[in-house]
């Protein structure tokens, strides 16, 4: 366990380093900026048809689909972080110091899982904790489905790093962070047509009745913020699929780096 947190220390050091993450504070920055600007308006007035709204009353919707977004942004940041964080140790040579120690390799690759998670979770709990308490403070919506939306965040970038992490040993990185974005992308709108009942055929009826309900667990929990809106699909089944698809991303990993050749160069 004590060289398991040591690992998981020197990879969150590792990607802490890394360029990429400079520009992660700069958007994070300006995503909380836009957030503020978004909820400040929750005292306003809206007309739509000649009736006067406030703004508290549409906030819920407005809520849910801009919480939805940062939390699919950061679901994003997850994967590409992950893209090369386990393949750069295997580049230079370190992983093989590390391995030569009493370490497995299955707790090497989760403790890399977990520095590159690190960030895209603490990123995560910046920007929506901060648009959860600013659509509470400014709205009045309640911090209930924030938590649970929070939490399905969680799901979604662990299955999404620990499969960007997998797929990075066989595929280069410009190519895995593409697929990141479009598989993140390719999911959310599948499961934004089935929630709207409208089910998608094809690959993206596939992508929304199997892979990871990225979207769907996320909209099914803010749900609560939008009393009058009409979702398909079963809460319970969407928290099994998510649970499931993080363990089986986790249990991916680990099969496939147990079958890496050490010493053999990266795609």
């Amino acid at each position: 366990m004590r060289s398991f947190r040591l690992l998981a220390a020197e990879a969150l050091r590792d990607a802490v380093r890394r360029r990429v993450v400079a520009a992660i504070a700069v958007v994070s920055v300006l995503s909380l900026l836009a957030i503020d600007g978004c909820t400040s308006c929750a005292s306003a007035t809206l007309v739509v048809n000649g009736e006067p709204r406030h703004v508290p009353q549409v906030a819920g919707a407005t809520g849910l689909v801009a919480f939805s977004v940062l939390a699919l942004w950061c679901i994003v940041l997850a994967g590409v972080l992950a893209a090369e964080h386990l393949v750069q140790p295997l580049d230079d040579g370190s992983a093989t110091l590390s391995l030569a120690r009493p370490v497995g390799r299955g707790s090497f690759a989760f403790a890399r899982l977990a520095g590159a998670l690190s960030i895209a979770l603490a990123t995560g709990a910046v920007l929506l904790g901060a648009s959860a308490v600013l659509l509470h403070g400014r709205a009045g919506l309640p911090g209930g489905p924030a938590v649970a939306g929070a939490a399905a965040f969680a799901l979604g970038a662990v299955t999404t790093a620990a499969l960007s992490m997998t797929l990075s040993l066989w595929i280069g990185r410009i190519a895995n962070v593409l697929l990141v974005f479009a598989g993140v992308g390719a999911t959310a709108l599948a499961n934004a047509l089935s929630l709207a009942g409208h089910g998608p055929g094809g690959a993206l009826g596939l992508l929304d009745r199997f892979g990871p309900p990225l979207a769907s667990s996320l909209a099914m929990a803010l749900a609560a913020w939008v009393p009058d809106l009409e979702l398909h699909g079963e809460p319970a089944i969407l928290v099994f699929r998510g649970v499931l698809w993080a363990g089986v991303s986790l249990v991916a990993l680990f099969v496939a780096f147990a079958r890496v050749e050490i010493g053999q160069p990266a795609p």
